[in-house]
């Protein structure tokens, strides 16, 4: 039994890990990968020749915004990489605005909008700071002579460079650092790369390098890619980086977490997700140009700090075609977009690398809550009770799906598990279909409003169904 009930509020709770079972019997948690859609955005520009990777969306208003990496004729030359803009009435459909802002080839008509300071820099992490004054309404994090700088804009667009820069200058921070504000915390919050030894005593950081990763196939400055996290109340001040994300005895021999894609969920309470890019340097697939094999998988953390992977299965695989077969495909990029009532999308690069077709940004979508769900047995039934909670509300709201012949039934308990009267599972109206905000309902109308604030726990009966959020409302 928990000491202290968890304080559900009226925050959208999700199954991400197991902190919902006090007990359980015949259920699992079962990960959903997303459907693979439609092409978002190719590489079709010739300041895109070399590939466009590490792309940041956000919503804001009616309009969906990206920001991205598009490298020249070499994608192994950072430094002639440029960081530019899309944007999309529905987050289907892209346009490359022409923004009149970087010359290249003798011409601003094109999408890019940076580096404008004279020396380049690489990889934007774009945050809605909705807080913020109208000035620095927009703020982004780049990767700029080999450390992290960070801008601040009011539209997004235009960008004007932070007095203190850089914000971060303990190395390395190749790849894609991620900003993401946490509305939880309160404070701004950059992911990034971090080195973890293998061999105590060997890391190397030359300044030479830059930040950068030259690094030999299957080793990284003496250890293997990992991630750091820093934090900031005021975007100019930093704690020092800390490890937060690594391998364990469990993943296969080799591995290296070469980006993280963190995003803070914004419809629920604690719910933090990354969606690494796993790269395996040491596989060769005989058939690539490059050595290197890569995946995505998904990792959830309550608090930000504390990471697991409680699946350890891709999210995210390379698919049929066998030119995203090589090192760096796919790759996610932060930012989950609600493109739908019943529809979240993300977007991730593919074909890197390819030089006989275009690289390019897909989209790809899940059910909205619809990470990580608590499943059902066809055979019989299955059930949960959780630890003692508290609410605010006076419905119980529920994103559940099943099978024809599926059913949940929710019962309401007093903290030392009796069931309440009016609210057993006996009282609960049986529920079956689709729904992503489906309403419990007892017999007799007995209200949830009389137990606001008192401990009490669910106890979850299903069949042939999957359960993935829940909420008190009203």
């Amino acid at each position: 039994m928990s000491e202290k009930p968890i304080q559900a509020g009226s925050d959208r709770q999700l199954f991400l890990d197991e902190i919902w079972f006090d007990t359980q019997n015949n259920v699992r948690l079962k990960m959903h990968p997303p459907v693979v859609r439609e092409i978002a955005l190719s590489a079709d520009q010739p300041w895109e020749s070399g590939g466009v990777h590490y792309s940041s969306v956000l919503k804001d208003g009616d309009r969906y915004r990206m920001w991205y990496r598009a490298d020249g004729i070499d994608p192994n030359k950072d430094m002639e990489s440029y960081s530019c803009y899309a944007e999309s009435s529905d987050g289907v459909h892209w346009e490359k605005p022409n923004l009149g802002i970087v010359e290249y080839q003798g011409s601003t008509q094109n999408n890019i909008f940076y580096p404008t300071e004279g020396f380049p820099a690489i990889n934007p992490s774009v945050i809605l700071d909705k807080g913020a004054p109208p000035s620095e309404r927009y703020k982004m994090i780049v990767q700029g002579k080999g450390n992290i700088l960070g801008y601040t804009s009011p539209d997004g667009i235009r960008w004007e460079q932070l007095p203190n820069n850089p914000i971060q200058t303990e190395r390395p921070f190749d790849s894609h650092n991620v900003l993401l504000w946490d509305d939880e915390r309160q404070r701004y919050v950059i992911y990034m790369r971090g080195v973890s030894e293998s061999v105590p005593g060997t890391l190397i950081w030359n300044d030479e390098r830059q930040g950068y990763d030259h690094s030999p196939p299957g080793t990284f400055n003496g250890g293997h890619r990992a991630i750091r996290r820093s934090e900031s109340k005021d975007f100019v001040n930093w704690t020092r980086p800390e490890m937060v994300f690594d391998g364990d005895a469990d993943d296969p021999p080799g591995i290296h977490f070469y980006t993280n894609s963190a995003a803070k969920y914004h419809r629920a309470a604690q719910a933090y997700l990354m969606f690494p890019m796993i790269l395996y340097p040491g596989r060769i697939n005989p058939e690539a140009p490059f050595p290197g094999l890569s995946d995505v998988q998904m990792a959830t953390s309550r608090d930000g700090i504390a990471w697991g992977r409680q699946f350890r299965e891709p999210f995210l695989r390379p698919g049929l075609d066998p030119r995203n077969w090589v090192d760096r495909n796919p790759i996610m990029g932060p930012g989950i977009l609600e493109t739908g009532p019943d529809e979240l999308s993300m977007y991730y690069s593919e074909l890197l690398r390819e030089t006989e077709d275009q690289p390019r940004f897909r989209r790809c979508s899940l059910r909205t809550d619809g990470f990580v769900s608590v499943e059902g047995p066809y055979k019989g039934w299955g059930e949960f009770v959780t630890p003692p909670l508290t609410f605010a509300g006076d419905r119980l709201e529920m994103n559940y799906s099943t099978a024809g012949g599926g059913s949940i039934f929710v019962e309401l308990q007093e903290e030392d598990g009796t069931p309440i009267k009016g609210l057993s599972l006996d009282d609960c109206n049986e529920m079956f279909g689709d729904k992503i905000e489906g309403i419990v309902s007892w017999s007799g109308d007995a209200g949830l409003k009389a137990h606001t604030g008192k401990p009490v726990r669910l106890r979850i009966k299903l069949r042939d169904a999957s359960l993935y959020a829940f909420r008190f409302v009203g």
